[in-house]
């Protein structure tokens, strides 16, 4: 059986390049075999997500190496600076991408803050609430927002590992702001990204959008330090 790191990093991946296909049971129930069956490969997406997934790989990578979010999470300790970290990262992300992406009524984007904002128990910390990086265009806001609901959805096996643990809290929720809806949201976003982002202009900046947003991730998650 593979590490829970292993594991989240395949679940974090599958999502990355595939439907992100809707999980009948609360991620939070999950056994590491059930996740195993969720992962298997789907069918192959378009050439802007194909080209999404291979412009972030290293960057994804080099993030799961240096932000053990389960274990952070577990320590009671460390556990409400890193949430804030938390809610640096996605507060300032929804704010500068906000008056690109509110438009796409099929995104539901006041929707999903909304939902992110209800279950945020904690304020984003100063010494890390550095300024999402300002999209310069729709495809770029897609590109970013890509790497934001990548992390949402994420953080449902976050959850499950942690429950594994016998953590579970209040201030967790925000692990799993869309509940059993992780799934739609997240197809809707794909299919968001695959209208808007045709020729190799509109991959181009929906991959900028995208790395530029996993760079302020680190630099966030990991305490503002490279």
């Amino acid at each position: 059986m593979q590490s829970p790191q292993e594991l989240m990093y395949r679940w974090r991946q599958h999502f990355t390049a595939d439907k992100g296909e809707e999980v009948s049971t609360h991620s939070a129930q999950l056994t590491e075999q059930e996740m195993l069956l969720v992962l298997q490969p789907q069918t192959e997406h378009g050439s802007v997500l194909t080209a999404l997934r291979e412009a972030t790989a290293e960057q994804h990578r080099k993030l799961e190496e240096r932000f053990d979010a389960v274990s952070e999470l577990a320590d009671m300790h460390r556990r409400p600076q890193v949430i804030a970290r938390y809610a640096a990262f996605y507060s300032s992300a929804f704010a500068a991408l906000g008056p690109e992406l509110e438009p796409l009524h099929e995104l539901r984007f006041k929707h999903r803050r909304q939902a992110w904002e209800a279950v945020n128990m904690l304020q984003a910390s100063a010494d890390c609430a550095t300024g999402f990086p300002a999209p310069a265009d729709l495809r770029e806001a897609l590109g970013s927002f890509y790497v934001v609901e990548g992390s949402i959805l994420g953080g449902r096996f976050i959850q499950a590992q942690l429950k594994k643990q016998d953590v579970e809290a209040a201030e967790l929720a925000f692990l799993n702001p869309y509940g059993t809806a992780g799934g739609s949201m997240w197809r809707s976003l794909l299919s968001a990204i695959e209208e808007h982002g045709s020729g190799d202009l509109g991959i181009a900046a929906i991959c900028r959008g995208a790395t530029r947003a996993f760079d302020h991730a680190e630099f966030v998650l990991c305490g503002g330090t490279k």
